[in-house]
This record gives structure tokens, sequence and C-alpha cells, in this order.
């Protein structure tokens, strides 16, 4: 048996003596539903919303977020940053184990080179893992997943058996939040190769280094628990929403089904949960038509609108906006909503810009367009105000055509509109996720070489230089008028009233208990 197993084997034998003489301690339980029950516990390849739930509670890495956000050790002891931003060295925990299933601690301790072993696996290219692109700062991260460089080369090292070291090739503002994702998580190479490619596959598979570990796994759902006191949750169930589908998210809390529920509609405000804004509605101009491929039309429809009273006040949720990337977005770590500001661009009068534009020999005739909505009587509100101006500055009438939200999404995947009051959301934390619809055409028939040079300037900075490049980017889509943002759309996690210090990723959507507390008095 090697030697860091068989240290270890009389510690895992007396603590699960332990743990049948003590008997369990009393459960906080906190349900979350998921789409599906999570069928992928390895931390380095886990991406459904399900899966990378799980992983953020079952393992941890070096580092992690605390209840406010901030950065704080945890698989580490210490840590220390160079000068020039390039070296990252990580002092470990001492005589830290990896948890088997039900909390029996395994024969496995977590050293540096199970660090090194993880971020192998992610520049492994057979291993598909999503994390390439977020730790791309890594030096020679490139080339060994090409298979140009020896694993080896890859800038993570262990300097001793409880010292680990990252290399950059070029500063990353963002490297320590990027060590809080799961895919940072250590694995051991021993026990890694002894699952024979099931590796997070089963609960026979998986070994937690986290806060919680695995206390069961079924087609029913997956039951993570830990050691914990005082109203911390010490029960997690993660499983899905089979007789309550038509409750909404406040219903389902109140009657306790569930511990939290994603408020899709904004009513409910006032309850207590976590709010945040991943959508923004906006005036998308397909200019596979041909007057709307005519900037100055565009600039003239968009002037209009910004200026129509929306009524915002009295509709749950609707909240103004400054830009088309909604407020609180990071760019790598960097507030970048922040860093741009307000970025609607100021098009002067839209009765001017349109009889300019109809004064020109080869100004295009603007007739038979329709403004597509989804349904909904405040989006239909809306939408006959917009079009009311039109009528009003232009003598046009643009008919209106409701359909479903899955048509509107439908049509505009397909192009089969030609202006549209649509939701753009927001599905990661990342400014340029949206933006990047736009490139090469994308739904509006858009396309431009400086704006696609940008985006993909951007995409391999980080930080500050991500979010300028990016607000670049935003700004000259706005003033090009391919899209008219006119406001966004708050949302809210409802959570039980007893819920506190809970961590939430709306983009995701990913929850971390790590800190969470529950009153045992709710």
């Amino acid at each position: 048996m090697p030697l860091k197993r068989l240290l270890l084997s009389l510690c895992a034998a007396a603590l699960a003596c332990c743990l049948v003489a003590c008997g369990e301690t009393s459960l906080n339980n906190f349900t979350w539903f998921v789409d599906s029950i999570p069928a992928n516990l390895d931390p380095q390849v886990a991406a459904s919303s399900a899966d990378v739930t799980a992983c953020t509670n079952l393992y941890t890495g070096l580092v992690r977020k605390a209840a406010d956000g901030s950065i704080v050790t945890a698989g580490c002891q210490t840590y220390t940053i160079s000068p020039d931003g390039l070296q990252y060295t990580f002092t470990l925990a001492p005589d830290a184990v990896y948890l088997a299933r039900r909390g029996v601690a395994s024969e496995y301790r977590i050293t540096a080179d199970d660090y090194v072993f993880a971020f192998r696996r992610i520049y492994t290219a057979a291993t598909r893992s999503p994390y390439t692109d977020t730790y791309a700062a890594i030096a020679n991260s490139a080339a060994v997943l090409a298979g140009s460089a020896a694993p080896e080369t890859l800038g993570v090292s262990a300097i001793d058996e409880h010292t680990v070291q990252f290399t950059l090739s070029q500063p990353d503002e963002a490297f320590l939040q990027k060590l809080t994702l799961p895919g940072a998580a250590p694995c051991d190479e021993e026990f890694f190769q002894s699952t024979g490619g099931t590796y997070g596959l089963t609960a026979a598979s998986t070994l937690a280094s986290g806060s919680f570990y695995l206390h069961n796994w079924t087609a029913n759902g997956l039951f993570l628990r830990r050691t914990a006191e005082g109203d911390a949750i010490n029960n997690l169930r993660l499983v899905q929403n089979t007789e309550h589908a038509d409750l909404t998210a406040a219903e389902l809390v109140a009657e306790e089904y569930c511990s939290a529920a994603l408020d899709q509609s904004g009513t409910a405000a006032g309850q207590n949960g976590i709010d945040y804004t991943d959508t923004t509605w906006c005036l998308v101009f397909n200019q596979r038509s041909k007057p709307l491929a005519n900037a100055d039309v565009r600039a003239a429809l968009a002037a209009a609108a910004y200026k129509v009273p929306l009524g915002l006040e009295n509709t749950a949720g609707f909240l103004p906006t400054e830009g088309l990337v909604p407020a609180g977005t990071q760019a790598n770590g960097t507030d970048y909503t922040a860093l741009r500001g307000n970025i609607l661009p100021q098009l002067g009068e839209a009765k001017a810009l349109y009889q300019q534009t109809m004064a020109q020999p080869d100004a295009p005739r603007v007739t038979g367009l329709t403004l597509l909505v989804p349904e909904g009587s405040e989006i239909a509100a809306i939408s006959q105000a917009i079009n009311a101006a039109w009528q009003k500055e232009f003598s046009l009438f643009f008919s209106i055509e409701t359909v479903s939200q899955t048509e509107l999404q439908q049509r505009l995947t397909t192009g089969s509109y030609t202006i549209a009051l649509a939701p753009l959301q927001l599905t990661q934390n990342d400014p340029l996720a949206l933006l990047a619809r736009f490139e090469r055409g994308g739904f509006t028939g858009w396309a431009d070489a400086e704006y696609t040079a940008l985006c993909r300037a951007a995409a391999q900075t980080s930080g500050s230089e991500r979010a300028r490049l990016c607000a670049a980017a935003e700004q000259q889509l706005l003033q090009q008028c391919v899209a008219v943002p006119l406001f966004c759309q708050q949302r809210r996690l409802v959570l039980h009233s007893g819920v506190q210090n809970l961590l939430f990723d709306p983009y995701g959507p990913v929850l971390d208990l790590t800190w969470a507390t529950r009153s045992q008095n709710n």
C-alpha cells in the first residue's frame, strides 16, 4: 500500500467507528430544484448547472469566496503573489484528506501534486474541459492543450508536498477569483487512475475535498451533507420538481417544497432573496430587410424609441438601462458596467434624422415592416407606445405581431422578422457572451470587421483590458443602432425566510452553501 494511503488507513477506520458510535447530527436542510439530477461530479469536466452546483459544494480549491464575495483561503493556509503578477505560490493546509461517501475519511491526502494533476487534466485535449479558456493565462497552457508541448511544461508545479506554484504568461487580474471555480479543485492521480475512466460518475469513484461530502446519489436526487454546528445548513438536496411545476417561485418556497427558487416574473419583491439582472429588452433590426440595412433609418427609429415614456415605474422588475450589457456584469473579475458607464447614444431629433435620410437620392422606401413582440400585457403596452411614436414622428404605420416567447426566439434565430422587441439574456457573467451574438451577421444580419476584431481581441485578454475592449465593441454596436436597449429586467432568487449567507451566481445558476445558514426557528 502506498505511503500516503498507509498513514491514513487507521484514521479512516477510527473515524468510521466514531460516526457509527455518535450517530449523525440533526439535519438543517436546503432543497434546490434542478432541471436534471447531477450526472457528472468530475470538477474538471462538469458543465451543466446541476453538476456545477454539486461540484461547487463538494469540492474546494486553494481559495474560495466568502459570504461577502471576497476571496479567502480554503485548501491553502497562505499565498503570495509576485510583484509582476506572474507567479502565485500557495502553501497547503497540512493533513487534509479527501472524504469518501457518507463522510468517511479516505486513504488519500491532498497534496500539491493533486493540484498539478488537476490542471494537467484541464489541458489534456481528451479531457474536453470547459476551463481551458478560463485559465489560459497559465504559462504554456495553449501549447500543452495543442499537444506541441509536454504536460510537464505547464506553468503549475509542486515545489514540495505542501507548496504549489502557478506561473502565468501574462498577468490576470481575476486569477484568484478563477481559482474559486470547481475546475481548480485538486485531483489525486492514483485515485483517478483507479476508477478506470469513471471518475466522478459514481459514488464509489468520487472523493470530496470541500465542506460537503457525498451522502447519497440515486435516480431521485443527489444528497450532500457535512458536519456543521449551530444554524449552518448541513444537508443539501438537489432534486427535481416533479409534483409542483404549476406553483410560482414564491409559492414553492412558502410551502417549503424547496428552500430557494428563481422568480422570473418580477413579482416577488419584498420577500427574502437576492436580486440580479440578466436580461436587457431591446429593439433589434433585421438588416436583411432593405430599409433597415440603412444606418440612418435605424438611427431615426432608435431616436424616437429612446424618447418614449415606457412607464417602467408601474411594471414590476423593469428598470432603466445604460447599455446593452446588464448592470453588474463582470469581465474576468472586473466590474464591467461600472467601468463602461452610460453608453446610450445621443442620436439627435428623430424627425430631423428621418427627413434628412428621405431627402437622399437613394433613400429606401420604409414600408411593410412589422414589430414582433412576445406575449405579455406590459410588453404589449410598451410596443404600442413605440409604434405610436413612429407614427407621430414619421407618419408611418408598422403592424404589431404578438407571438409566444418560444416562437419569438425561433423567429430571431431563423431571421424571420423585420423588427423585434426582444429580451437578450446573458447566460454567463461576461459581456462578451452577449456581444459575440452580433458577430459575423448573427441574428440581425449586421457584420462589421472592426466590431469582430474588437470582440476577438477581448477574448484574448482579461480584467480591465478585456472590459475596455468590450466597452468599445458595445459602443460601436449601439452607435450603429444594431440593437436599441430600452430597459432591463430585474429578477430574484426567492429564499426561505431563515436562509442567510448564500452565495449565488445567476448565470448558471449555481449556489454555494459553504457559509449558508438557516435559522432553526424558521
